[in-house]
């Protein structure tokens, strides 16, 4: 990408529940350094405490989204959102609300947990006497409160009741060695949205994690693409 500025243009980078920015910092990095502004909210709560993370409803998480909107809305004319995960369920829940010209959703979650995948890391670990992945298993089943487990599982469904009023392009991006998030849920976002211009990626070179994974720069580059190409077809509409 050529080095460039594009004040009127932003983007909205969203992390996942209990993660945050890093997960989306390979991305911003690029669009950075291609001129654009670009914006990565922290969720409220999510400080990495998890008595921080009790403390606030989904309605905050989406709020935290919202006022980075906003921000954006003043100085560019034009705002693309990309949501890691959970990310991606506030971006297709507020592109229902308001003005957005496309959404990218990576590893977004419909259905949750695939054990499939699951098994197949906790395979490899016993292979090769490593414990990593299993430790982030019981992790990640003992870090979260129930609360906001919760306000996970209501903004999962609230959601999924909005996907109807969701007209902008849209990109679904989901990796098939994803032990997070099950692959099917990337073609329940694709059947469910009233986007006429949807579209589907799937990677096999990559867990949950995808910006940090073996396909992060081919994935950062079908972003790209996909963006330029809703740019384009707006300059003619």
């Amino acid at each position: 990408m050529n080095k460039r500025m594009n004040s009127k243009t932003g983007y909205l980078l969203i992390h996942g529940f209990g993660g945050n920015i890093n997960e989306v910092a390979p991305l911003a990095d690029f669009l950075k350094e291609g001129g654009y502004i670009v914006l990565c909210p922290v969720l409220k709560g999510h400080t990495g405490k998890r008595s921080d993370l009790s403390k606030y409803s989904y309605q905050d998480w989406i709020l935290s989204v919202k006022n980075s909107y906003d921000e954006l809305s003043i100085s560019c004319e034009e705002i693309y959102m990309v949501g890691f995960s959970m990310g991606g369920l506030i971006a297709l829940e507020l592109s229902s609300q308001l003005s957005v010209n496309a959404i990218v959703t990576l590893n977004t979650p419909i259905y949750f947990w695939d054990f499939k995948n699951i098994l197949l890391y906790i395979f490899h670990d016993i292979k090769n006497l490593k414990l990593n992945n299993t430790i982030r298993y019981i992790q990640s089943c003992t870090s979260f409160p129930i609360k906001s487990l919760i306000n996970f599982r209501l903004l999962l469904f609230n959601t999924k009741r909005s996907l109807s009023n969701v007209k902008c392009p849209l990109l679904i991006i989901q990796s098939l060695k994803d032990d997070a998030v099950k692959a099917i849920s990337a073609n329940y976002i694709y059947e469910h949205v009233s986007s006429e211009d949807t579209n589907i990626k799937f990677y096999n070179e990559s867990g949950h994690l995808i910006l940090w994974s073996k396909a992060a720069n081919n994935v950062i580059k079908d972003i790209y693409a996909f963006f330029e190409d809703v740019n384009t077809l707006d300059k003619y509409i």
